[in-house]
């Protein structure tokens, strides 16, 4: 028996496969965070579950219940965004200690319904259980597109790196408790995957997502520090390990990329490591490399 904070979350998601289905499935587990299916009468869904846990995802010390229901969903729709797709339809499954007044769960869920109202997404449900804490909220995303996704297993060596916008602002606003009002980057989502890109959202910081994008795929990353767009007072770490950002990265190929306009910062290799180097082609050591959940 192998301790979950001696495994890792890779290890473990990779434990899981063989007990999940695949038939069937345009995008299926292991391939990406989120799942794609065809629909018979054309187009695909797009389906995702994301949980936010008080005390790791969110502070009700500082945060208001709207606030932390808005940024539940806003994380959520980030592996939609990332597949391009229109949010439809959302399930809610709240755990909370019986001492919590109805006021504090409401607010949540009236953050919730804003911003699925904002997007377009209807809350059809979900479920209430009771927890001696810390609470935790689920949530169920689906969407639709018409064009099939492409996985993370799909980059190749030899491809552009790139994202949406700067990063280390989620990291900045957390260190100073300030919430930031954010939107998943839906519409961008959805040009670039129709630019034939593949995309992830930033959930748990620049390096760890390009360490997915090369378990799926065998694809690594080197990663040039100068070039990794930065928000405004965010160092070059932060902007590499910064979790929650709603930004993208994507891969694909070099012209592909230069014709959306995205800032590129690095090349996909074939030897599947995620590096990062100066200016000058040197390594460098990182020892933030993001959020790794179970250590």
């Amino acid at each position: 028996m192998t301790r979950l904070d001696r495994l890792g979350e890779a290890a473990l998601i990779k434990s899981l496969l063989p007990h999940l289905a695949h038939d069937g499935l345009v995008i299926g587990p292991g391939a990406d965070d989120a799942a794609v299916w065809s629909e018979p009468g054309g187009g695909f869904t797009v389906a995702s579950c994301d949980a936010s846990v008080e005390g790791v995802h969110f502070d009700l010390g500082w945060m208001a219940p709207e606030e932390v229901g808005w940024q539940a969903l806003t994380l959520a729709l980030g592996d939609l965004a990332a597949k391009g797709a229109e949010p439809t339809f959302g399930l809610v499954a709240l755990a909370a200690p019986g001492d919590w007044d109805s006021e504090r769960v409401l607010g949540i869920y009236s953050g919730l319904a804003e911003l699925a109202a904002t997007v377009g997404l209807r809350l059809a449900g979900g479920d209430t259980t009771s927890t001696p804490g810390p609470a935790m909220l689920a949530l169920t995303v689906l969407g639709t597109t018409q064009r099939a996704p492409l996985a993370r297993a799909g980059a190749k060596a030899g491809w552009t790196a790139a994202v949406t916008g700067p990063l280390g602002g989620a990291a900045l606003a957390l260190a100073a408790r300030r919430f930031q009002r954010r939107l998943p980057k839906l519409a961008e989502g959805r040009h670039l995957n129709e630019a034939g890109l593949a995309c992830g959202d930033v959930s748990d910081g620049l390096l760890r997502e390009l360490e997915k994008f090369a378990a799926a795929s065998g694809a690594g990353c080197v990663v040039d520090i100068e070039a990794v767009p930065r928000a405004e007072g965010a160092t070059p770490a932060q902007a590499l390990a910064s979790g929650e950002e709603v930004e993208l990265v994507c891969v694909g190929p070099p012209e592909d990329i230069a014709a959306t306009g995205l800032v590129p910062f690095g090349t996909l290799t074939s030897d599947g490591r995620v590096r990062v180097v100066d200016k000058s082609g040197q390594e460098v050591t990182v020892a933030d490399r993001g959020h790794e959940h179970f250590r």
